[in-house]
């Protein structure tokens, strides 16, 4: 099997328990992104809403959500049981387990339920821009109804541009300022720009237009992190 340095499931993978950790030190306003995601559903969904949480590993945004609105119902998907396992252990803590269901897998795996609204935070990424993020993107569209907001966040730009090297330079000081080891720091870097597939906003906004999602417009915005809220047609 080929090994990839971004599977959470790898024997050499860090613990997926350290991922709350390394969220924060990777992702500048980690926390405030999570309340911008709380507050967008909170404007757009009615009382009771099925929420489809596509990466639910981790179960950040099921925490988060859950709290917003007692009627909302999850369904989440992710393909690393390391990752699921951690968000069932927030799941039982907080108590909300017969409000969300768990799937492990990839979203097109799911059955064709509609949902009203989905988050894909910090997942797209890892796709290779070769119809894979293209075939993700309609697979989510295909399970939501129509209108539905769809927050989308990811690590984006062009990464052989001077723009994206500044902002990287700048990340990597932020990181060590909030606490990241200088050896992990290393090691992000070199996965990120090896293998991590990321691509420019231009290139975003396209994909979405080109698998039925309108009115597309950024929101979030961390050094090379940008999210967009988007509708579904």
């Amino acid at each position: 099997m080929t090994y990839h340095p971004f599977d959470f499931d790898s024997p050499s993978a860090r613990p997926a328990t350290e991922y709350d950790t390394a969220a924060r030190q990777s992702i500048p306003g980690y926390d405030a992104l999570l309340s911008m995601v709380a507050a967008l559903f909170q404007h757009h969904l009615p009382n009771q809403a099925h929420i489809l949480i596509v990466g639910a590993g981790g179960g950040n945004e099921l925490e988060t959500l859950s709290s917003i609105q007692s009627d909302w119902q999850f369904t989440g998907v992710d393909p690393s049981e390391n990752m699921l396992a951690v968000a069932r252990s927030k799941v039982e803590q907080l108590g909300i387990g017969e409000r969300v269901t768990l799937h492990k897998g990839v979203v097109d795996e799911l059955p064709l339920q509609r949902f009203d609204a989905a988050t894909s935070l910090l997942v797209m990424h890892f796709l290779p821009d070769d119809g894979s993020k293209l075939n993700y993107l309609q697979a989510i569209a295909a399970r939501l109804k129509p209108d539905s907001p769809f927050l989308l966040v990811d690590l984006q730009g062009d990464k052989q541009s001077d723009a994206f090297k500044l902002l990287v330079e700048g990340w990597q000081t932020r990181a060590r300022l909030a606490g990241m080891e200088p050896q992990r720091l290393t090691e992000f870097v070199n996965r990120m720009q090896q293998h991590l597939p990321c691509i420019p906003e231009s290139r975003t906004l396209e994909l979405l237009q080109q698998t039925g999602f309108k009115n597309a417009v950024r929101f979030y915005t961390a050094f090379m992190f940008s999210g967009w809220l988007a509708f579904a047609e």
